[in-house]
């Protein structure tokens, strides 16, 4: 076959070679076996943040591998673990690791639908409720629980309606319970999207925080976070207030 000056004849493929017999291909062969085929659909809300805002998923779940090793760590003692505004149950795998037993519940029915259809299980169950109201108007209860974690939602939380946050939080956890609470530093807010700053009514900063869960624990610690770092230093520089109370005071 003659071929055109100036022109290189390009060989077409053979099928039998698409096929690659490389131990590397092989190996990954065994490990898809392993992974098998179960999948997950994000919601309205983190479909939006993983297309506009990927960055913000390793930083929530920074904040849920924290609050899990405070409220259900891997110490031998199984806890159980209510989660207050767990949207699509993006934290529910970090938080339930070592749980008996964890229950999300959150005022959006859009996102407690996506967290059942990718989490639920006999151990691992949501609920769609205004935690904040049950049929008398007092915050809800729900079951006495060892772990309460509730992260980015007091800032969403009217301050008239703060106090019924508090009650629902120390209301469902055990005597001996731990509570942890995450929200930005209010020293943060000039930095925030436009976004954000529209949500946020409630804003606490780390004094804030500290004096308000003293009325509510015993026993107090305060944290924060940049990004995925725990931040130790001057707190008006750290973007986010981690607040831990140990022993309800009820």
């Amino acid at each position: 076959m003659s071929v055109s000056p100036g022109h290189t004849q390009t060989a077409k493929p053979n099928p039998a070679e698409d096929k690659t017999d490389a131990p590397e291909a092989e190996v990954w062969d065994g490990v898809r076996d392993l992974i098998g085929d179960e999948r997950i659909a994000l919601g309205h809300h983190w479909s939006f943040n993983l297309r506009n805002d990927p960055k913000r998923f390793p930083f929530v779940l920074s904040r849920y591998k924290f609050a899990a090793k405070m409220a259900a760590p891997n110490s031998g003692l199984k806890r159980s673990v209510l989660e207050l505004g767990c949207s699509e149950g993006l934290g529910t795998m970090i938080l339930a690791e070592f749980a008996s037993r964890y229950h999300g519940v959150d005022l959006d029915e859009d996102a407690i639908a996506t967290a059942q259809q990718n989490w639920q299980t006999d151990t691992r169950t949501f609920e769609a409720c205004d935690f904040l109201n049950d049929a008398e108007g007092n915050a809800k209860t729900f079951d006495t629980f060892d772990g309460v974690v509730s992260l980015d939602v007091i800032e969403h939380i009217a301050p008239d309606a703060e106090p019924k946050y508090w009650e629902a939080v120390t209301t469902n956890l055990a005597e001996d319970g731990v509570a942890v609470i995450g929200t930005p530093n209010q020293t943060s807010e000039a930095y925030a999207s436009p976004m954000s700053r529209a949500g946020h009514i409630n804003l606490f900063t780390f004094e804030r925080m500290h004096d308000t869960l003293h009325r509510h624990f015993r026993q107090v610690m305060l944290f924060g976070l940049n990004d995925e770092v725990v931040h130790t230093g001057f707190a008006p520089m750290c973007h986010y207030v981690m607040g831990v109370g140990i022993h309800p005071r009820k």
